[in-house]
């Protein structure tokens, strides 16, 4: 490992976030490296491959008909677009211009999130409007039905998110707001990029479903959008428009089978064992430490994986720093450490078993302890708040390239 990055003159990191783009994602895993190899030295029919695709991973997911984009978010703009085009070339030529269409998309205000890109310009590029309902904190189905009921003759489809970075969102439980949408014939499209269990949206009754090829299944680079075959058809159609520029090619299609494939043949008791095995080290290593100021505790995914997360807590008048100060200076280590940061507004981070090679969770306990005693004696800054925070992580985009 440490060759190649100084080999790159990269810098060395240690996952401890979950499958972030940002860091790569995912490391592609075997068999689906050895299906893109196996693919590149040919030519193919793409419809033929998207075909062979769409037969093998509904089969998997238990829904009709699937297609591959070339990622999740590409995903996400084709079946908004799906739903307004329908089939009709004509309309498919014309946008992302939707004047005189039905181009709404209905969306509880929570959901419209930052997945590294906003959720609801990834819904704008088709040429959709967004139709937002409930508050800042919360959604409630007489919000839903309300919003439905004034712009009912506008609306192309609904979207629900499903996402740790609107976990701490009183959402509308998903099987509530599929419930609405199907009594309003409203198409619904779930986002569920990094989920784990992805048949179970087919049985709550989703119209179309995206998901990562890449995160949790480690194929290269992709995404999947999977559901009712009349939905699918008119997402492929979509490369005949705006979908063109977020093709993917066929060794991400062939990849992604291997990896939808292999996910369903996994043995799941060996990935709980080592999960559990590295926070039961965690714990152990932070009792012994006994820092001031500084909690922990086991957290479950908040959407369902079947993953367990070590959350440190950091109360900054006890300790003398901020979570933000440990998390920032976590990440500027070498090797640099990334932790799972998306709630640490309320002063606490997680850090994630999932992306671990051998060993490292040991070095992740040896660095944090480093910069938690440089903390402590101010060696380093000690008091970045969450507005500095953000902005530190803003100026690396906008320094580069230099």
């Amino acid at each position: 490992m440490n060759h190649f990055y100084k080999k790159n003159k990269l810098t060395p990191i240690i996952n401890v976030s979950g499958f972030m783009t940002k860091i790569g994602a995912s490391i592609c895993k075997n068999d689906n490296i050895k299906a893109a190899k196996e693919i590149l030295p040919f030519f193919v029919n793409i419809d033929e491959l998207q075909l062979l695709a769409s037969k093998r991973i509904s089969k998997q997911l238990g829904c009709e008909s699937a297609v591959i984009t070339a990622s999740s978010s590409s995903a996400l703009t084709e079946s908004v677009a799906a739903t307004i085009t329908g089939k009709d070339l004509q309309k498919i030529y014309k946008l992302p211009n939707t004047q005189d269409l039905k181009n709404k998309v209905l969306i509880q205000q929570g959901h419209l999130t930052n997945y590294g890109a906003e959720v609801g310009q990834a819904i704008r590029l088709s040429g959709a409007k967004i139709l937002k309902c409930g508050s800042k904190l919360s959604c409630h189905n007489e919000d839903v039905i309300n919003k439905i009921k004034k712009n009912i003759n506008s609306i192309a489809c609904a979207m629900y998110v499903v996402s740790h970075h609107c976990s701490d969102y009183n959402s509308l439980n998903i099987k509530t707001f599929i419930k609405t949408c199907k009594r309003f014939k409203i198409p619904l499209i779930v986002d569920a990029a990094s989920e784990e269990y992805m048949e179970d949206f087919f049985i709550a009754g989703a119209d179309m479903a995206i998901f990562s090829s890449h995160k949790f299944m480690g194929s290269l680079t992709a995404g999947i959008v999977a559901g009712k075959k009349k939905y699918i058809r008119n997402v492929y159609l979509q490369n005949l428009g705006i979908g063109r520029g977020m093709k993917v090619g066929k060794e991400g299609i062939y990849s992604s089978i291997s990896a939808v494939e292999n996910w369903y043949k996994r043995n799941t008791k060996n990935d709980l064992f080592k999960q559990k095995k590295i926070i039961s080290y965690w714990l152990k290593y932070l009792d012994t430490k006994n820092y001031q100021g500084i909690g922990y505790e086991v957290i479950p995914d908040p959407t369902g994986n079947k993953i367990n997360r070590l959350r440190i807590i950091v109360e900054s008048k006890s300790s003398n720093f901020s979570a933000q100060s440990l998390a920032y200076y976590l990440e500027k280590n070498n090797p640099s450490i990334y932790v799972r940061d998306d709630l640490i507004h309320l002063n606490h981070f997680e850090l994630d078993t999932c992306n671990l090679k051998i060993n490292q969770e040991k070095i992740v306990m040896i660095e944090m302890d480093k910069i938690i005693k440089k903390l402590i004696n101010k060696k380093i800054k000690n008091n970045i708040n969450h507005s500095m925070y953000k902005k530190l992580s803003m100026k690396s985009w906008l320094k580069w390239p230099d």
